[in-house]
Parts: C-alpha cells; structure tokens; sequence
C-alpha cells in the first residue's frame, strides 16, 4: 500500500519579508551563498515551562502526553501519565541494544540496533492501551540507522531482496509497509527527520575520496530530492519547516560536530547559529537544535526555529563545561538532558 509522504514547501511562496541583520534576501533561492557567521543575537520569545521528568539524566526518557518511555542500554519502559495501568516494557531477546523510541498517542515503536558485522536489526510496533507487541518482519529492518514517525507512517532503514539498505515507508496500525526507495551502490541514508511539513534525510557517499553529504527532502513518490540552499557536499542536519527548511553546514571538515544552521523562509535565507550537528529535532511545529558554550562564561543552549524568528529556549545551569545531549519529542511534548559542573537536570516542556 503506498503511504502518504507528506512534502514541504516544494516552491517558496513569492512574498518577502523584512530582514534582520542575520537575514539575507534572495531573488532566486538555489543562489544562496555558503552559510556564514551570524551577525545577531537570538530574538525574545514566549519562554517555554520547563518541567522536572522526575528520572534521571543517566535514564534516556522521551515524555509524551499520555506516555513516558524510560530507556536504558537493553530495554524501554512505557510508563502511563495516569498511573492507573500497568507499564508496557519492550526488550529484545536477541541481545540489541536500544535504538529508535518513537512515540504517537497510545503508539510506539522501538528498534534495536547489534554489533559486529550483523546487517540485520529488529524493530517493534507497541500498541500501549494492550501492551500488544508486534515484530517488524516487511520490509526488515536495517542494524541501526536513524527512524522517524509521524502521523502513523513510520521511515526506517530496511534490507532488500539483495541485502541492500534501502528506506521503508510502514504504515504503524497495520503494519503494511513498503520499499520506498533504494540508493544507489555505496551511498547511505542518515539523519532522517518526519514531520508534519515533510521528511528529510542526508545523503552521504561513504565511497568517496572527500566525503560528500547531500540534504534531500522526499518527493510524492517517497524518493529523496536534493534541496535548494544548503552547500554542496558540506550539509549535515535537516528539517522542513512551516515555511521552508532548515539545515546545518559544517564549516571545518576535521570539526564534524560543530556547524552552522541557516534557514530559508520565501524568498529570505537567515543565517542562524552556531550548533552541534545531529542536534536538530521537530516538535510542536517548530524545530531546536543544541549549541555548545562558546566561552567558559557561556551557557549550554537549546535553539529554537519557528520559520521566522531564532530564539533561545532553554539555558543549562552550568557554564563552559556544559552540554545539551540530543532533544526527544512526542506528542508536541520536547524533553532534553543538560549537563555540566554545576549540576545535572532532564526537563520537559510542551511546545504546542
């Protein structure tokens, strides 16, 4: 059954809008320039209420509306908000390691990734209100990889006839689920992003003298198309947005987790922020990203892109040595882990 694959804005709308000192107008946006230093401060924004998970920062946990999932290294554990059910756990007999852990609703899905030369992974469909556990079988998962879900359509690595990685759409109600494209010899799928606005993913060719990443957002047909904006070869992280994308270029090759995130909006490219690559997370409509202390007097930030204006979400306590680890969402709900000498914290916070 083919899947819906929800696209971004294919086409910028024709309309501009005023700039900043951190924006540049374009006439035509596949003449963007390679992203720059930004030239401004984060705007003021509505300060999202920060909430205490109540878990540890050693314990990997993704708070939704209804659910909390809890993670450590061999399981996850579904804990209801209400309290008046039994948890739902998900665990692996074949020894994986947790990987993806998806919430939607009364819906999750987990993945485990293994080590060695396994090419193989498995991946489980929860059905929380039963406890129903449901194996991934078709198409087969992939060992590892990045997952994404929205609206009930689930994106993951899986194998082929022949082996091959390939990117699978699976519907995750029914468990109907479909190659949806595969790539050609040598190149790999990363950092995958769904959600409402579109799906996204890095291309990289793994067999190239000079690695190469190329940012795509899938078409109609399920099938990743490179993006107008981001530089060739040196983009890491992407998401559409209500009005765009956004994505992230890094700017020295040896320094592969730090980056610069730039955005486009119709007819307006704005360079961001400095961040850490494989930060960048959808949630509520919106997107974040991690950015690291530039000076030992600096705080851990979390970035936040509503298609228009950057601003600062969220602080760490600590200063210079801090960081934010990677943001989860579910349910328009983002919970983060913060880091740092003076004090650990894991907090929550609804972006709807």
């Amino acid at each position: 059954m083919p899947l819906p694959v929800r696209t971004a804005i294919a086409t910028l709308l024709l309309a501009a809008t005023g700039c900043s000192a951190a924006e540049k107008p374009v006439s035509d946006p596949t003449s963007i320039e390679p992203s720059q230093t930004p030239t401004s401060e984060p705007t003021e924004a509505t300060p999202l209420d920060w909430q205490p998970t109540g878990h540890s920062v050693d314990e990997r946990v993704v708070v939704g509306e209804t659910w909390t999932a809890v993670a450590t290294e061999t399981d996850v554990r579904f804990e209801s908000s209400t309290g008046d059910v039994d948890d739902v756990r998900v665990e692996d007999d074949g020894g994986g390691t947790v990987n993806a852990v998806l919430l939607e609703g009364d819906t999750a899905v987990v993945s485990f990734a293994y080590g060695g030369e396994t090419i193989v992974g498995t991946g489980y469909r929860i059905d929380l209100t039963t406890g129903d556990q449901a194996e991934i079988v078709t198409p087969e998962p992939a060992n590892g990889g990045d997952w994404a879900m929205v609206d009930d359509s689930l994106y993951y690595p899986a194998l082929d006839e022949d082996q091959q990685a390939c990117l699978a759409t699976l519907a995750v109600d029914d468990g109907n689920g479909e190659e949806s494209w595969c790539p050609p010899e040598r190149v790999g799928i990363a950092e995958l992003e769904a959600n409402e606005y579109g799906v996204t993913a890095m291309l990289f060719d793994y067999d190239s003298d000079v690695s190469c990443r190329t940012l795509t957002m899938l078409d109609q047909a399920g099938v990743p198309q490179p993006v107008d904006g981001p530089a060739e070869c040196v983009g890491w992280d992407i998401a559409a947005t209500s009005t765009g994308i956004i994505w992230s270029e890094v700017v020295k090759p040896h320094r592969q987790e730090e980056a610069v995130f730039d955005a486009i909006e119709p007819h307006m490219a704005h360079v961001l922020s400095t961040g850490t690559t494989g930060s960048l997370t959808s949630c509520g409509g919106d997107t974040f990203f991690v950015r690291d202390p530039a000076r030992p007097t600096d705080s851990a930030r979390l970035m936040r892109w509503d298609g228009t204006d950057v601003s600062v979400a969220y602080e760490s306590q600590s200063t210079g040595n801090a960081f934010i680890g990677k943001p989860e969402c579910a349910d328009g709900i983002l919970t983060i882990s913060s880091y740092g000498d003076q004090g650990d914290e894991q907090v929550w916070a609804s972006v709807r």
